[in-house]
C-alpha cells in the first residue's frame, strides 16, 4: 500500500552525495539517515483508512442507531490537504530564481577571473628560467612591479614602509 505512494524517492541521493564536500560527509550521512527515517515512518501507515465491518458491529451492539451514527461520522471524516495560506511556495520559487540569477553572475565573474589567471600563467610559462632573469627583463615583463628610479626613486631595501612617507608599523610617533 505505502509503496504505491512513493514509487521513487524524490531525492537523487547518488548525485547529491557527489556534490557534498569531503568535510561535510558525516553531516550528509546524518541528514540522509534522518530523511530515510521520516520516509519509513510515513510508509508504516496504510495509504487509506482501514475498512470497518459495520454489519458485525450492528449485530453485536444492542442499542439501535448508534452504529449507523458512527458509520456516518466515520465516512464523513476527511482530512484536508494543507493549503499554503502565506503563499510560501511562490516566495521560495521567487527566491530560487533570484539566487539562480546571482549564481549565474558569480559564475560568469569566476570564469573571467579564471581566464585572467590562465592568461597570467601562460605568460609566466613563456618566461625564461629564473636563473637567467635580469632586472631589465623584470622591467620589460612586469613594468607595473619593476623599480623605476626616474619616476619613483626608492631607498634600499625598496619596501613600502622603508620609503620616505611610507607607513612603518614599528615607527614611534
Amino acid at each position: 500500500m505505502a509503496s504505491k505512494r512513493v514509487a521513487k524517492s524524490a531525492v537523487d541521493w547518488a548525485s547529491f552525495a557527489q556534490r557534498v564536500p569531503p568535510s561535510q560527509t558525516e553531516i550528509f550521512r546524518a541528514f540522509k539517515a534522518k530523511s530515510e527515517s521520516f520516509v519509513s515512518r510515513i510508509h508504516q501507515f496504510p495509504e487509506e483508512l482501514p475498512k470497518i465491518d459495520w454489519a458485525m458491529y450492528k449485530s453485536k451492539i444492542a442499542m439501535p442507531g448508534i452504529v449507523d451514527t458512527f458509520e456516518k461520522a466515520y465516512q464523513s471524516v476527511s482530512v484536508p490537504y494543507p493549503k499554503d495560506k502565506a503563499n510560501t511556495k511562490a516566495k521560495v520559487d521567487a527566491e530560487q530564481k533570484d539566487a539562480a540569477a546571482v549564481s549565474a553572475k558569480e559564475i560568469a565573474k569566476a570564469r573571467e577571473e579564471i581566464a585572467t589567471a590562465q592568461a597570467f600563467v601562460s605568460k609566466l610559462q613563456s618566461l625564461p628560467p629564473l636563473e637567467e632573469f635580469t632586472q631589465q627583463m623584470v622591467a620589460d615583463y612586469f613594468p607595473e612591479q619593476a623599480r623605476n628610479p626616474w619616476e619613483k626613486p626608492s631607498i634600499w631595501p625598496h619596501t613600502k614602509y622603508n620609503q620616505i612617507g611610507g607607513t612603518d608599523s614599528h615607527e614611534i610617533k
